[in-house]
């Protein structure tokens, strides 16, 4: 929490004025606010913004960024609705049995409003949709609350970076739906106790918590600290500063949770700092010693300031810590003609893995390591094929591409190729480490025909050999 400047607003609530980037704004103790008496001072100011309202909401702690299902909001019962004034929109729960009431910041910024914005007791919103006064009969209400699409939260801890293992979090959230096809990613940026800044793409990780209990276990490889209970699940802990050879001054008590490759692995680190936004073409793969086998850090990004980022190579490090996955036997594809796929990777690991599937399938291939190489040469090979008056398609039968890569990412890449009817009956493969639902529905949307989590090369084989047959 900043300074506040004592400034009387006419609310019990109200504990003064933060200066937030340059503009005073009101703060509201939120816990006085809805009504809950605790002896302990708020320790972390959220900043909201709706239909113009900007209010510093003092909370005691953040705990994490959840993803829930619009399906899950159930309405409130009534008795919960009176205990909370009106001011709980829906409840959902946990997967651990937690129940998580969302606040309605729509009506508690209109509440708020020393400018009378709340006219006649009800908060107006810009598409005439009027939301009732707080004491209103709630399940009337619309659920589908436009806060929760399009609301920007940021968490100031004043001059103070977050720490999670206390009550940080990462500075933005935004709708990370959008970024499709924009060439864009978001990384959170984290910390190993020294100046170097990591960052990792906020779609592989689930969830920033305290550590909790760690607990060791015989025959753990080397950096893997022990387990964790996780949301019912047993989930392997890997103290990434120790795993990256660097030795941190005091103990990490910091557990990133990520996904990836269909595997559910924490990270120890020493803190989160925030989420920022970049645009892949800023993005550059590593080079010499950084870019060699075994490396860690896939690529790098500068900041505003200059600082440079180095992004994780999450699927490098999962191969150091647990080992390759096992490429099983393979049958070879029967064809008459010459097979041939065009792939792109930034990852050794997965061209590497790629390539022992098609030598196993004995299908002919051409690689490229970034979105941006791999569109120069599939444009030069359609100019050429164009030229020569032959098809592109008896060239190449299938291009699979990497969703995540310095440059231009895949979401790009699927669009150029669908935008240009050179490339018509060839079908397009996304083959990442992201497995979530959410992916698939963005990959969907720019066009992808096949979507398939890293790395089962069963699973890899099938989707491929149909495609090629």
């Amino acid at each position: 929490v900043p300074a506040l400047a004592g400034v009387v607003l006419g609310d019990v609530s109200s504990e003064g004025k933060a200066s937030f980037h340059g503009v005073p704004v009101p703060a509201i103790d939120l816990g006085k606010y809805i009504g809950i008496e605790t002896d302990r001072r708020p320790g972390t100011m959220i900043v909201a913004e709706h239909n113009g309202l900007t209010r510093g909401l003092l909370v005691r702690a953040v705990a994490n960024i959840l993803i829930v299902s619009s399906t899950a909001m159930k309405v409130p019962p009534p008795k919960l609705l009176a205990e909370m004034g009106g001011l709980v929109t829906a409840i959902t729960t946990t997967d651990d049995g937690r129940r998580v009431l969302m606040l309605d910041v729509e009506r508690v910024l209109a509440g708020t409003d020393p400018g009378g914005h709340a006219k006649d007791n009800n908060f107006h919103l810009q598409n005439d949709r009027t939301i009732p006064a707080p004491f209103d009969s709630l399940p009337a209400r619309n659920i589908g609350s436009q806060a929760w699409d399009s609301m920007r939260v940021e968490v100031s801890h004043g001059g103070v970076r977050p720490d999670v293992g206390h009550a940080g979090m990462p500075d933005q959230i935004e709708e990370h739906s959008s970024l499709a096809g924009s060439n864009k990613m978001e990384i959170l940026l984290f910390s190993l106790g020294s100046d170097e800044k990591f960052g990792i793409n906020v779609f592989k990780v689930k969830e920033v918590c305290p550590a909790g209990k760690i607990t060791r276990t015989p025959n753990m490889p080397a950096g893997v600290d022990g387990i964790v209970l996780f949301q019912g699940h047993v989930i392997p802990v890997l103290n990434l500063a120790s795993f990256m050879g660097m030795v941190p001054q005091q103990k990490h008590r910091t557990l990133m949770v990520t996904e990836f490759n269909n595997h559910t692995l924490g990270f120890l680190v020493q803190g989160v700092d925030r989420i920022i936004r970049v645009d892949w073409d800023k993005v550059r793969a590593t080079e010499g010693m950084l870019s060699e086998d075994g490396a860690r850090i896939t690529a790098i990004t500068e900041m505003e300031d200059g600082s440079l980022i180095s992004i994780l190579d999450v699927e490098q490090i999962l191969a150091d810590a647990f080992g390759d996955a096992i490429v099983g036997n393979i049958a070879k594809v029967e064809s008459e003609r010459d097979l041939c796929i065009f792939f792109v990777d930034d990852s050794a690991v997965a061209r590497r893995k790629i390539s022992q599937v098609l030598d196993k399938m004995s299908v002919r291939y051409i690689q490229s390591t970034n979105g941006r190489k791999a569109w120069d040469r599939l444009k030069t090979m359609a100019d050429m094929a164009q030229n020569t008056g032959v098809r592109l398609l008896d060239q190449i039968q299938v291009i699979m591409t990497d969703a995540e890569m310095p440059e231009m990412d895949g979401f790009v890449l699927t669009q150029r190729i669908k935008s240009d009817s050179r490339f018509d009956g060839i079908p397009v493969v996304m083959h990442t480490s992201l497995s979530s639902d959410a992916n698939r529905e963005m990959a969907r949307r720019v066009g992808v025909d096949h979507y398939v989590p890293k790395f089962d090369s069963m699973v890899l084989s099938s989707t491929l050999r149909p495609l090629l047959t």
